[in-house]
């Protein structure tokens, strides 16, 4: 069993991790697709280690990265972006902000 501290450090991890995929996207980079899927798997990491951490949420709307479309949905950036979106706010809503 793990601890408390162990799942929160994993979250951070998971988190830093989110963001530095995020700033390397923001380049022009050849391997973009594989930074791009490594960074969905991340995300879904995230939002599965979260809903186990913090089970309980006080809103009844649950985000994911397939419900949320924001701007143009065809684009891999939009994928991204509102993947990323959904994790913020399943993350704020899950710690109570």
């Amino acid at each position: 069993m793990t601890s408390i501290d162990d799942t929160l450090s994993e979250i951070r991890w998971l988190r830093n991790e989110i963001w530095r995929h995020r700033r390397s996207l923001k380049k022009d980079l050849p391997e973009r697709k594989a930074v791009e899927k490594r960074l969905l798997e991340q995300l879904s990491a995230f939002e599965r280690l979260l809903s186990t951490a913090f089970p309980l949420t006080l809103s009844p709307k649950v985000y994911s990265a397939k419900s949320i479309t924001i701007g143009r949905s065809d684009s891999p950036e939009a994928r991204i972006e509102n993947a990323a979106m959904a994790s913020s706010g399943s993350f704020g809503k899950s710690t109570g902000g």
